[in-house]
């Protein structure tokens, strides 16, 4: 170091040695010290630093509890998302109508054979079909229908299932009546016979 410079350096702690206060009197830092800790610990900002606030100070607890809300909610949102397997419909055949086959029904009425489908399980959808041989006609609103066969898709309850049919007979003889169920790759037939008599 020069001596200009040291000169300057000496002058320059004399200055700062003068610049001393002299420390606050005993009685002003206990009241400090009473004021901040009746005042308690400050308040976390909002955000991520009360995020990290609460995790320190409930530590202990708020771990295991967020453990078992994120579980819950894991398994609530599997349940919606994922629905159990439905095992697959089992129709059984169709009773036989509550007419019983060869039942004798004169050509001026009209005979309501009622087909009882039976299903192991609800099924949102089936397809049926029922078919006519020539003689026999469906009936509907007081008058013939000119279908031959007759198809539509409706769900099935679980359980028994009623479909009436209304068929009327154009002339004396012994008819086959088909019945078809489908759901699915399930294919169930059943056939009924009706007899038509001079009336």
């Amino acid at each position: 170091m020069t001596e200009p410079e040291d000169i300057e350096d000496r002058a320059l702690r004399e200055r700062l040695g003068a610049l001393r206060e002299d420390p606050a009197e005993l009685g002003f830092q206990a009241s400090l010290h009473r004021r901040l800790v009746a005042a308690g610990p400050p308040e976390p900002a909002p955000g991520w630093d009360r995020v990290r606030w609460l995790f320190r100070r409930r530590a202990p607890w708020l771990w295991p509890a967020m453990g078992a809300a994120a579980g819950v909610a894991a398994f609530l949102l599997m349940s919606a998302v994922q629905q159990p397997p439905v095992p697959p419909a089992v129709l059984a055949e169709a009773s036989r109508p509550l007419e019983t086959p060869g039942t004798q029904v004169p050509v001026s009425k009209v005979a309501v054979i009622k087909l009882d489908f039976t299903a192991d399980v609800a099924v949102e959808q089936a397809d049926f079909q029922v078919s006519l041989p020539e003689g026999l006609s469906f009936w509907a609103d007081g008058q013939e229908l000119e279908l031959r066969s007759f198809r539509w898709t409706q769900a099935l309850n679980a359980g028994s299932n009623v479909i009436p049919i209304a068929v009327r007979g154009q002339k004396p003889g012994r008819y086959l009546v088909t019945a078809e169920a489908r759901t699915g790759d399930q294919r169930i037939e059943h056939d009924v016979v009706l007899e038509v008599t001079e009336g």
